[in-house]
């Protein structure tokens, strides 16, 4: 019986396109192919240390960004959070209220210790969270096995209470490698169906 209802931050309750549309611009301006500064930030071993807490958010910026700094618009800067520019999708975080009344809501992101400053900062987020798992915080990242313990830790209940939405199949995989169900996550419509055919129950709009 499910119990709980997990989301991921990235790609489910906020999209990054326009954040993303403005690396691609970058990279023309540094003359790199399209994807290249999205990988160079977001992937790889110095992401991988700074979004499980191993590498502080300064060292990180000196190995990723810092020598970009004098070829680039100033805003450049606001990378160093990986959420920068990123936009609620309201769908899907109505999606979550609306399952909010009868099951238990958690938070499981790969990220740095920047997001639950922006989690405080936005209003519709505001006790919506039962449990927030953050991978810098945690020190573990998904697809771990040990990313979805600690969340269902925090949520006091077994994994197989749990569901899991992620717009990342690896993530959904390695869920369910531990008794988690999983959503590969597309948009809010069809979440909302694959919660249903669980037999999940929602608020009406």
């Amino acid at each position: 019986m499910i119990e709980a209802v997990i989301f991921d931050m990235g790609g489910v309750l906020v999209n990054t396109n326009e954040s993303d549309r403005r690396l691609d611009a970058y990279d023309l301006v540094l003359g790199w192919e399209p994807g290249t500064l999205q990988m160079r930030l977001y992937s790889g071993p110095v992401w991988e240390s700074v979004s499980t807490g191993a590498l502080s958010l300064d060292a990180y910026w000196d190995k990723v960004g810092r020598s970009l700094e004098r070829d680039l618009p100033h805003d450049f800067l606001g990378y160093r959070d990986n959420f920068y520019l990123a936009v609620l999708d309201m769908a899907a975080v109505h999606l979550a209220w609306r399952l909010r009344p009868y099951y238990h809501i958690g938070l499981l992101s790969n990220a740095t210790k920047l997001l639950g400053r922006d989690i405080v900062r936005e209003k519709y987020f505001s006790c919506l969270f039962d449990a927030i798992a953050i991978s810098a915080v945690e020190g573990v990242r998904k697809p771990d096995p040990d990313a979805f313990s600690i969340i269902a830790k925090k949520l006091e209940l077994p994994a197989n209470a749990c569901v899991l939405i992620d717009d990342k199949i690896r993530n959904t995989q390695a869920a369910q490698a531990v008794g988690m169900q999983a959503v590969l996550y597309e948009n809010a419509m069809q979440a909302e169906r694959a919660l249903r055919a669980m037999g999940l129950r929602f608020l009406s709009h």
